[in-house]
């Protein structure tokens, strides 16, 4: 019964749809033409293309039915894919078998694609296959250049690593390298090519990139990547994205600027723990931990460990821990009430570390507290830069137990304490320290107390400014350098100590000489701020420079030179020291007073000192002594000494001028108015002149046979020279008188026998002249006297270069001048030779 319905109810509906088929059908007239479309005469070829937004549209139609047709041409604009949005139609009456062109002028055509439907309503026939009644082309309008960047959403950030790699990671972190991805869009039916700049700003730095060039097709798109060249810091960083001119005249949609978030680096992430190892210790025990230090982040873990316990620092040192690792430090102390701290620092670690431990230990011991001011006092100020400062404070022990404690102060990284006071339950006492004040201006000292047994109350540490002012110098000058005869070397001196305090300075004088420093006057002294000044008197000494130097004891000196020097005047006297030629008398008498002058000068610009000026023989008889005086410069005085004459033939003077340190000697040889023999005392006789005439021709011949024997000496001349000297004995009389004669020549004095007559020569000048006897003494008389006087305790000798005859004291061993030929030979060989030569 169903099954029928249904069927019927297909075939109603089948009927109704035939119905409304048939009423679309065009209606043709039976009285009526036909009209149809020529399919080659339509202009529009599907899917042609324009720039223009309007085009000129056109088509044939024709009449097949030899009558004439009125029919209604039109046509509609639609999208590809949705409504009409344009209708134009036209109507027109085509005449029996006649053909008649259609124009339409389609305008403001969209860009794109748009469906041109033609169609003919009225009275149409039936077309064949080259005819239609209804047409559809497809026209594109040509969209011009509209090129964009893909919106900020669509717009990659991806980490790099600093090879380049993608660091796999979702998020950007420190430390990354920035790739950015971007697309570039084209909407236009046009190709365009150009590039694509970025600027990256990141942790107060730019990153300026070009992309190369590229080509982005009709409709499309193109992926453009850029890398940085500097890596991300963490925190905010800003992107700004430009095209180049595209020349769609729309640059809004050509350049973004974002700003996206940079996250911490990997890090470590660290959980710092401790274990107590001596829970069994006492107050002053030695106690132990063992702290932990483990790694669960993503990253090894480098960096400092610091642990501390109170005031001590038990642990400061580099540890490495890997990452998933840890590590265990042992941590030794003494027991006393205090905390244990533990951190690490050096590196970034992740914020979820828990890398800080404190443990509080308590036990029963000595407590220390301030037994006055809770800050230490400063002492011996005030302080210049170089100088100690002493830190003192009194502390009290208030705990359970004896303990000891000290102070400990800090500053530049040195750490200096004081020595450990010992206090009973309730006692007080002082702990003091000093520490070099080593900065200008002002220095901070960190202070603290510190107990290895006890605990140490609250606050009772801190940071003290100590004032330090600039290091006071010390500025030592030779302000003069002067020399003279009587006192030799004097200077003058200063030192000047810059304002501040009193201080010990060692002061040093002296001289340099061949590059050698002697410092005679050395002694230390307490100098005031200011200028002090001194002379000093060297004397006499060699020196080039003289010099002081000053010697901070037991403090520094500021910037300086320690010591200064000045030459020594090189101007000194010059002494000169000579006999006169002449004595006085020309030749005086042995046994007689004689004077010889001494001149003593001085030839330089400086006044010479006093002395003293000692006269003797060569052979060391002294003769005198006389004081001088200084001698002033370019000046000579004479100094004039009166003596026995000695009883030489010759006499040898030696001058000795001493002069402070220096001494100068100057040697001159006088003649003697002596020729034979010294002096002896007689008596005169006046009787028998004619005798004694006759004596002294006698004795002449004596003498001259004498000299011929002594100067061609032989055994045979001996012989008859002692019978000679045996006649003589009884022949020659007793105190003959001797006379003084002059030479003609050169005005010598000669001592000759009174009753001597003859021919005698000059020892001098070698001058003979004729003597006139005075006396009537005998010949005999004569020899006898010339006997005694060989016997008187002299001696003859004879000058080895002229055979000159000479008497000399017997005992006498020095040197001899020949008063002939000047010829200075030794008195002890001679004689030794003659006695030889006799034996």
């Amino acid at each position: 019964m169903g099954r029928e319905q249904t069927d019927n109810s297909k075939v109603v509906a089948l009927f109704l749809s035939a119905l409304f088929a048939t009423c679309l059908l065009p209606l043709v007239s039976a009285a009526g033409g036909g009209a149809v479309i020529e399919v080659s005469s339509f202009s529009l070829q599907d899917f042609a293309t324009t720039e223009q937004s309007a085009y000129d549209l056109e088509c044939t139609v024709s009449e097949l039915l030899s009558n004439s047709a009125d029919i209604e041409a039109r046509v509609e604009l639609s999208s590809r894919d949705g409504p009409v949005f344009d209708t134009l139609s036209q109507n027109l009456t085509l005449t029996a078998d006649s053909s008649q062109v259609v124009q339409f002028s389609l305008s403001s055509l969209p860009f794109g694609y748009t469906v041109v439907g033609v169609e003919i309503l009225g009275e149409v026939g039936s077309p064949n296959s080259t005819q239609t009644l209804s047409l559809n082309r497809t026209l594109h309008r040509l969209q011009p250049l509209e090129i964009s960047l893909a919106s900020e959403g669509q717009i990659f950030l991806d980490g790099l690593t600093s090879s380049g790699a993608l660091t796999g990671n979702v998020s950007l972190h420190d430390g990354d390298y920035l790739r950015t991805e971007i697309a570039v869009i084209n909407d236009g039916d046009y190709s365009w090519s150009g590039s694509l700049a970025s600027s990256l700003f990141t942790d107060a730095m730019y990153d300026n990139q070009t992309s190369s060039l590229f080509t982005v097709g009709p409709l499309s798109s193109s992926v453009v990547q850029i890398n940085s060249t500097i890596p991300l810091s963490e925190g905010t960083s800003t992107l700004l994205l430009e095209l180049n001119d595209s020349g769609d005249g729309n640059s809004a949609d050509e350049m973004h600027q974002i700003s996206f978030e940079v996250g911490p680096p990997p890090l470590p992430l660290l959980t710092v723990s401790a274990e107590f190892l001596t829970p069994e210790a006492v107050a002053g025990d030695a106690i132990s931990w063992n702290v932990s230090v483990s790694n669960s982040g993503q990253l090894d873990y480098e960096g400092q460990l610091v642990c501390s316990f109170g005031s001590q620092i038990l642990f400061d040192d580099t540890v490495q821990v890997a990452q998933g690792a840890s590590i265990t430090e042992l941590l030794t102390s003494t027991s006393r009430p205090n905390l244990l701290t533990c951190s690490v620092n050096g590196m970034r670690i992740n914020d979820a570390s828990d890398s800080n431990l404190s443990l509080v230990y308590t036990i029963e011991s000595a407590a220390f507290e301030a037994a006055g001011s809770s800050v230490p006092a400063l002492l011996n100020g005030p302080w210049h830069q170089g100088d100690m400062a002493v830190f003192s404070m009194l502390v009290r022990n208030h705990g359970e137990l004896p303990g000891s404690v000290s102070l400990v102060c800090e500053s530049n990284g040195v750490t200096y304490s004081s020595n450990e006071l010992l206090l009973d339950i309730d006692a007080a006492g002082e702990v003091t320290l000093e520490m070099p004040m080593t900065l200008e201006n002002q220095q901070d000292v960190n202070w603290s107390l510190f107990s290895p047994d006890g605990s140490i109350a609250l606050g009772l540490n801190g940071t003290i400014t100590v004032p330090v002012a600039d290091q006071q110098t010390l500025d030592p000058k030779i302000t003069s350098v002067s020399w003279d005869a009587e006192n030799g070397i004097q200077l003058s001196w200063s030192l000047e100590m810059s304002e501040g305090i009193d201080r010990p300075v060692r002061i040093r004088l002296g001289y340099t000489y061949s590059g050698l420093e002697a410092y005679p006057i050395d002694y230390d002294v307490i100098l005031s701020p200011g200028l002090s000044t001194g002379t000093q008197t060297l004397g006499f000494v060699d020196a080039d420079r003289v010099s002081i130097r000053a010697t901070p004891m037991n403090w520094t000196t500021g910037f300086g030179f320690p010591s200064h020097s000045r030459s020594v005047p090189d101007d000194r006297p010059s002494y000169g020291l000579q006999f006169s030629p002449i004595s006085v008398p020309n030749r005086p008498l042995p046994g007689d007073s004689g004077s010889v002058t001494i001149l003593v000068s001085n030839s330089a610009d400086v006044d010479g000192r006093d002395g003293y000026i000692v006269l003797s023989t060569q052979g060391g008889e002294f003769l005198g002594e006389q004081s001088t005086s200084a001698i002033a410069s370019n000046s000579e005085v004479n100094y004039e000494f009166t003596f026995i004459w000695p009883d030489y033939q010759s006499v040898s003077l030696k001058a000795t001028w001493v002069v402070g340190s220096e001494s100068f000697e100057e040697t001159n040889t006088f003649q003697s108015g002596e020729v034979i023999a010294e002096e002896t005392s007689f008596s005169i006789p006046w009787v028998g002149i004619l005798g004694g005439v006759m004596m002294a021709i006698a004795i002449g011949a004596f003498i001259r046979i004498y000299q011929n024997r002594q100067l061609n000496p032989s055994s045979s001349e001996t012989m008859k020279k002692k019978s000679v000297d045996k006649s003589a004995e009884t022949s020659r009389p007793e105190n003959i008188e001797k006379i003084q004669v002059g030479c003609p020549e050169c005005a010598r004095q000669l001592r000759v026998p009174s009753d001597y007559g003859g021919q005698v020569r000059c020892p001098d000048c070698s001058t003979s002249f004729e003597v006139i006897p005075r006396t009537d003494s005998s010949i005999g008389e004569d020899v006898v006297e010339e006997q005694q006087e060989e016997e008187d305790g002299k001696i003859e000798i004879h000058c080895p270069s002229c055979e000159q005859s000479l008497r000399i004291p017997e005992n006498y061993g020095g040197s001899i001048r020949c008063p002939s030929c000047e010829e200075v030979f030794s008195a002890e060989r001679n004689s030794v030779e003659q006695v030889e030569g006799t034996s």
